[in-house]
């Protein structure tokens, strides 16, 4: 397979336009996307194996970067689960083997590195297009090679943070939806050409809310309660900068006021010090949904209990879970 960083077609010369060469990459996209289909389906919270399969009857589906409810009830495999003619290369099932620093990106390349690329036949899905998303699909499809650089941009997507021109890129163009658009800036940027202009205003947009975070560490408004860092904010700021900046941090909290209610919206993360096994969903947190390294209390309409409260019972119930963790280890020698 011919290296998606190379370009293939005839070359460009120097006086090309920035239009004429972002026309070329993305014929070239198109091209690859018409030989290895993805398809891009709706956003759902939750869908289930009957769901899925009548949205694709009769064919092999390879669900990448979202849950399939209950797959994990079906066969453990290298990338994540398998039921029936469902493959689910995906890092956000609510098991012990996903609660870690993973990425679907991750698993992908585990996936094509023992079996090749996805057949042309099967369908590769997704319904999202954040950085991992639009990694780990395209590399099950073979458009990308499955390396390292790859697998550390969704890591930092996901995880900790840390600055990354893929990352970086990816996330700024989540919220168009548009995976030929997102794949076309990542080729120029692989390439070391000229990104489109319409990215690199979405790109700068995320570079200021980048330094806002940093800012916001180096100002010290962030209270600490033991390894549990908390901050009231009034308006929102993305909480997946943080783990980077606050490298001691177990666990980091941002409360910002809901409009139109005194509650307050909580967003935990869990922090580079986090230990392994500890699970946010496990703790029983009021008012408090997400999955195992990440949520907030949006979804229930927010919370009435006050910031500094709130990170002491965060503090409260982690070291509980971590002394139970301990005694069940000791049990074990």
């Amino acid at each position: 397979m011919p290296e998606f960083g190379k370009f293939e077609k005839k070359k460009l010369t120097p006086e090309k336009r920035n239009e004429d060469i972002f026309e070329e990459y993305q014929k070239f996209v198109i091209e690859k996307l018409r030989e290895n289909p993805i398809e891009l389906l709706p956003e759902f919270s939750s869908i289930t194996v009957e769901e899925l399969k009548e949205k694709f009857p009769n064919k092999k589906i390879v669900a990448c970067d979202f849950y399939v409810k209950e797959v994990e009830s079906g066969k453990k495999d290298v990338g994540g689960y398998v039921f029936e003619n469902i493959i689910n290369i995906d890092h956000h099932a609510p098991t012990e083997e996903m609660a870690r620093r993973i990425s679907s990106t991750n698993l992908a390349i585990e996936w094509v590195k023992k079996y090749g690329g996805v057949p042309k036949d099967w369908v590769v899905a997704i319904n999202h297009t954040d950085c991992d998303s639009v990694l780990s699909s395209a590399i099950l499809r073979q458009i990308l090679p499955p390396e390292e650089k790859f697998a550390k941009a969704a890591i930092s997507a996901d995880h900790t943070g840390e600055e990354n021109e893929i990352t970086d890129l990816l996330m700024a163009l989540e919220k168009e939806r548009n995976f030929e658009y997102s794949l076309t800036n990542l080729k120029l940027l692989l390439d070391g050409k000229n990104l489109d202009e319409k990215t690199k205003k979405l790109l700068e947009k995320r570079f200021k809310e980048r330094k806002k975070a940093k800012e916001l560490v180096e100002s010290g408004a962030f209270k600490q309660i033991e390894n549990i860092y908390y901050v009231k904010v009034d308006e929102r700021i993305d909480a997946a900068f943080f783990p980077a900046l606050l490298p001691e941090a177990v666990a980091i909290m941002i409360a910002i006021p809901m409009k139109g209610s005194d509650k307050m919206e909580v967003k935990i993360r869990l922090g580079l010090k986090a230990p392994p096994g500890l699970m946010l969903n496990k703790l029983a947190l009021p008012d408090f949904g997400g999955r195992w390294n990440a949520g907030s209390t949006k979804r229930h309409g927010g919370t009435s209990i006050p910031v500094e409260k709130y990170a002491q019972i965060l503090n409260e119930k982690i070291k509980k879970e971590l002394m139970k963790k301990q005694l069940e280890e000791m049990k074990r020698i």
